[in-house]
């Protein structure tokens, strides 16, 4: 094993440029044959982890195909590879690190992981991924038949789509049920997919590689995969799945709220099969005690736990499905945001109804931003008054001491 700080003149002058970032001399440094790939400096840091942490994806990829440890913790704080990238804040690095095979789970000397870490810094990207990573490898296991199988639990036809729908990072019911309307192919075939992703809630759970994160989410997927087979089927509701989006859709007659949604999102958490999990018992902690219609909304904070604290604010997401791209305000009352005409027709039937409140909400908020606007202008024209007499006082003083 190597040693900190136990160099060749080639392993230093490859530090060396990899801190410089003279990229073409370290890959000659590394083609060459004559230094260690998982050779450590003087803080027990491989160059893999030092390219992590500068986020240069192309030389953690040259690296892991020489052979670099992915998992290696010589640091002197026993800090991976993962860490340093999450800590750069660098999605594409951290991404192909995880394909490499990169722990996850692994701890520093204080007890972080890499996304607890990424957390504190504020790179919610990172985070997210590392929380929602599922490669397409770990469901291509399930093509194939296992045991005494006759057949396979996924066809392979259905691996891109569900692998989708796994690694997506939108929780919202209605954004689940409108993509699972649109791939009717997974809903038609739940009740194998849904054994799948219960076999991965369960392996995530229970294996030494422990994901609590991934299997709570893979766990909340495939109850609303299940809710939308239901409607869809006629079983609990009518007008199939489209039927199901308007009744999560349909706001609380006194002040809009989603009913539907909060009560869906606490149903999910609560059948949770295993309740000794972390995961479980914060969310539990954090929810219940939250009157429904008040925030932090399960949703909120279901998103927060999976994708990192930065995740759970929805103001300037659609109001109904939370896509963050093209959302467009209300035209009346600004207040509500859409990403569709879709989402906007969905939410009118509740939103019509409070739409001029909102609106003289919204008026009122503008005039007192103004009027505060306004006062803010006024004292720093009354400072600029001020200081002026001064000024003159003091050039008028200085002329007369002059003569003087």
């Amino acid at each position: 094993m190597a040693k900190p700080g136990d160099l060749s003149e080639d392993e230093k002058s490859l530090f060396l440029h990899l801190n410089k970032g003279n990229d073409q001399e370290a890959v000659r440094l590394l083609s060459s044959g004559d230094v260690r790939v998982d050779c450590l400096d003087e803080h027990g840091m491989t160059p893999l982890m030092n390219a992590a942490y500068k986020g240069k994806t192309e030389m953690c990829e040259l690296l892991l195909a020489q052979g670099a440890d992915i998992n290696s913790n010589n640091h002197e704080h026993q800090y991976t590879a993962l860490m340093f990238a999450c800590l750069s804040g660098s999605v594409d690095t951290t991404r192909v690190l995880l394909g490499a095979g990169a722990r996850v789970n692994a701890e520093n000397n204080l007890g972080r992981t890499a996304a607890q870490l990424g957390a504190f810094v504020g790179q919610s990207d990172c985070v997210s991924l590392i929380n929602n990573f599922l490669s397409v490898e770990d469901l291509e296991y399930y093509t194939k038949p296992q045991g005494l199988e006759k057949e396979p639990k996924l066809s392979v036809a259905l691996l891109p789509v569900l692998h989708k729908f796994a690694v997506s990072q939108k929780l919202s019911p209605v954004k689940i049920a409108m993509y699972l309307q649109d791939n009717l192919e997974l809903v038609k075939n739940y009740k194998s997919l849904v054994k799948v992703m219960e076999h991965i809630v369960e392996s995530n759970v229970k294996s030494t590689e422990m994901n609590e994160v991934l299997a709570m989410k893979i766990h909340y997927l495939a109850f609303m995969f299940k809710k939308c087979a239901r409607w869809y089927e006629g079983l609990d509701g009518k007008d199939g799945i489209d039927g199901f989006i308007k009744f999560l859709t349909k706001g609380r007659s006194s002040d809009g709220f989603f009913l539907n949604v909060e009560d869906l999102i606490r149903q999910a958490i609560k059948e949770f099969d295993y309740p000794e999990c972390t995961i479980f018992k914060q969310l539990v902690q954090t929810i219940a005690p939250v009157e429904k219609g008040r925030d932090p909304t399960a949703l909120s904070v279901l998103t927060q736990s999976i994708n990192g604290l930065r995740c759970g604010d929805f103001s300037d997401c659609c109001g109904i499905c939370t896509e963050n791209r093209n959302v467009k305000k209300c035209s009346a009352c600004k207040m509500v945001g859409y990403c569709s005409v879709r989402c906007q027709k969905l939410h009118w039937q509740t939103h019509k109804k409070f739409c001029k409140k909102l609106t003289k909400e919204y008026e009122e908020q503008l005039a007192a931003k103004l009027a505060e606007e306004k006062l803010e202008e006024e004292m720093k024209n009354m400072n600029t008054q001020e200081e002026k007499p001064s000024q003159i006082n003091g050039e008028n003083k200085a002329v007369v001491n002059e003569k003087n």
